[in-house]
């Protein structure tokens, strides 16, 4: 008989996995309580070229490569453009390119002519820039909607607009989720519901500490076709979406973003607009959305993924947007069978139980 499965969250983590897990026979129910997340706010930029150690470079970059595989399956929002990164300069920018070139990841050094050719809206053209034609810009919001309509092709079953506050348990096994309409039974439990996991945690009395890592994601009004890559910039990053809008995050670095708070949404908007302009002066620019996420950075900053009690995974991590792909595929597995020997591999550095105390 099939596994009955929840799934909280329809993020990308929670979407992926429902989608897998509906591939994979099971009976899944995937329960979100709306409103807004942060797969819908993300900037959605697919890339390993950011990582914090050498096993999240490899998640990373296996998961670009899962991307390549479910668009087989799929017909997904994601554009493989490639990214221009020139954030850093003199010795960082070496120490960046060594690192990567050590690693194995795929970059070409290109000078300011070729730079100018592929992107002539650009100021000033970067000396020294790094390519990773690789990478990929995912329209985030729309790429976890074909993830759960994947879904419940396969009979998943979506319950919007339901908030669970809690779990149900028989001995030291969670048994379902409860929510103000009653209590929802299951065989397994998959917690993926970004912020809303420390709290939901500490319901089992189980400790998942989280940051606070507001982001403010700017939209310009629509310009012409402009720009043909994900730009990593000294100014911030920047892409164009498919409707013609330029999309930048108002912090300058923004994976590396540690701020807790943000200033006045609309003062950082203009400035962030500023310097935006400056990069691209031939461009006429006005910013029409300012977007307030909070992005669910685990205390460590690494992703988290594992059984936190018996009957109960938790899935928590940023970007959840490079990482949903193979995430989806490493969570269903574990879901159905239980840790195998690839599964454990990539995923022992990310179990919730490291934040228990003593461990």
């Amino acid at each position: 008989m099939s596994q009955n499965i929840v799934v909280v969250g329809a993020g990308i983590i929670g979407a992926s996995t429902a989608y897998q897990l509906a591939k994979a026979g099971a009976r899944v129910t995937l329960i979100d309580a709306g409103g807004a997340n942060a797969t819908q706010a993300s900037f959605g930029w697919i890339n390993a070229s950011f990582f914090l150690d050498k096993d999240h470079f490899h998640l990373r970059a296996d998961s670009i490569k899962a991307y390549r595989d479910l668009a087989r399956e799929l017909e997904l929002p994601v554009s493989w453009c490639g990214c221009l990164c020139f954030e850093n300069k003199g010795a960082a920018f070496d120490q960046q390119r060594d690192a990567l070139k050590d690693l194995g990841y795929a970059a070409t050094e290109i000078d300011a002519a070729t730079f100018a050719r592929l992107e002539p809206h650009v100021a000033n053209p970067p000396e020294q820039c790094l390519m990773f034609q690789q990478e990929a810009a995912a329209e985030s919001g729309p790429l976890a909607a074909k993830l759960l309509d994947a879904a419940t092709s396969l009979g998943a079953r979506v319950l919007s607009g339901v908030a669970i506050t809690g779990f149900e348990t028989q001995g030291s096994r969670v048994t379902g989720v409860r929510t103000p309409h009653g209590t929802m039974h299951a065989d397994q439990t998959v917690l993926a519901a970004g912020t809303a996991t420390e709290h939901l945690m500490a319901t089992l009395d189980l400790p998942l500490p989280m940051l606070t890592r507001p982001a403010l994601m700017l939209r310009t009004a629509p310009v012409p076709k402009a720009l043909s890559h994900i730009l990593v910039t000294e100014i911030g990053e920047l892409r164009q979406l498919p409707d013609g809008s330029l999309m930048m995050p108002a912090a300058i670095a923004h994976q590396r973003d540690e701020a807790e708070t943000l200033g006045d949404p609309q003062q950082e908007a203009d400035a962030a607009l500023a310097r935006l302009q400056a990069l691209l002066p031939d461009l006429p620019l006005t910013w029409s959305h300012a977007n307030v996420a909070h992005r669910p950075v685990p205390q460590d900053g690494k992703p988290v993924a594992g059984h936190a009690m018996d009957g109960l995974y938790t899935a928590t991590m940023h970007s959840g947007i490079t990482l949903g792909a193979l995430m989806g595929q490493l969570i269903s597995t574990e879901v159905m069978q239980g840790p195998t020997n690839e599964t454990a591999k990539r995923l022992a550095p990310y179990r919730p139980d490291r934040f228990k105390t003593g461990l």
